[in-house]
Parts: structure tokens; sequence; C-alpha cells
């Protein structure tokens, strides 16, 4: 939706639990209980407008639950580059 002609598209993911305590770690004046009750609502009403955790045809899902920042940054090049050298014929 975002970037639909876009040469590389990502889904990034994370279960609810995860995503809740990273943004709970980011808010330290919230509690993680608050922040996830947020993320719920949000998602509820995302999901509303447009199905966003199901990856159209051609999106690649990288699903960062057990990743950290450095694992993730590093699956998401390995998406872009296998992507890349495929549509290069490699």
């Amino acid at each position: 939706v975002v970037a639909p002609d876009a040469p590389v598209r990502i889904l990034l993911t994370a279960a609810e639990e995860v995503r809740a305590a990273r943004r709970s770690a980011e808010l330290t004046s919230h509690d993680a209980a608050t922040v996830a009750d947020s993320l719920r609502r949000r998602d509820a009403s995302d999901s509303t407008v447009v199905d966003f955790l199901t990856a159209a045809p051609g999106v690649e899902v990288v699903d960062s639950t057990y990743l950290d920042f450095e694992q993730t940054v590093d699956a998401v090049i390995e998406v872009i580059d296998r992507k890349l050298e495929a549509a290069r014929g490699h």
C-alpha cells in the first residue's frame, strides 16, 4: 500500500507482547499494560482500514519477535539483497 511499485517490499512484524515491551521501553513514562492496551487499540483501528498483518503478494515478511535491533536490520538487508539479486537474474 505504501510503495506498491518498490523493487522490494517488506512487512516487519513481531508478536504483540514483544512490540508492547519494546514500545514500553521507549516510553519510560508509561507502564507496560498501558502501552500494550494502546497498541491493541491502534491495531484494532488500523485493521478496519487495511489488513496490515497479512502480507500482500510479493511482500516478504520479517518477523522480529526473537531478533534484536541489529539482527532485524541484518534480516531486512538479507531480504533486500536476495530480492535485488533475483531481479538481476543471478
